[in-house]
């Protein structure tokens, strides 16, 4: 799991998105089932963000005004999305992660061309 955590860490790092490396290997090697292993992703996630934010504040590279309400949004995003999750069965909500995965996968794939962020 130490291997896993540092692997994740590091592609994080990179600017890839490891979470789904991280929980495809939480539920099929690590045994976790999938709201566990999201939970243990996204708590993970946190500390990750939390760092490279500093990062980039201190850097005078992000917007203040603009970060506090996508923070906002995002945490109301979050209790929202997780109240869901919840309610679903584990066997569903794997099927819904792979779609996501899958999608947006193909999408980076295909598109070709690198994604504006919001914050800019």
């Amino acid at each position: 799991m130490i291997f896993a955590t540092f692997f994740t860490a590091m592609l994080c790092g990179m600017g890839v998105g490891s979470g789904g490396i991280f929980i495809v290997y939480l539920t099929m090697l690590a045994g976790y089932d999938q709201l566990a292993a999201q939970g243990l992703n996204l708590y993970f996630f946190i500390f990750a963000t939390a760092s490279a934010m500093l990062i980039h504040i201190r850097a005078r590279k992000l917007p203040v005004k603009r970060l506090f309400f996508l923070c906002a949004f995002g945490s109301v995003g979050c209790i929202f999305g997780a109240s869901i999750a919840q309610s679903l069965s584990g066997e569903l909500l794997r099927k819904i992660f792979a779609a996501v995965l899958i999608a947006t996968g193909s999408s980076s794939l295909l598109s070709g061309r690198k994604e504006k962020t919001l914050l800019r």
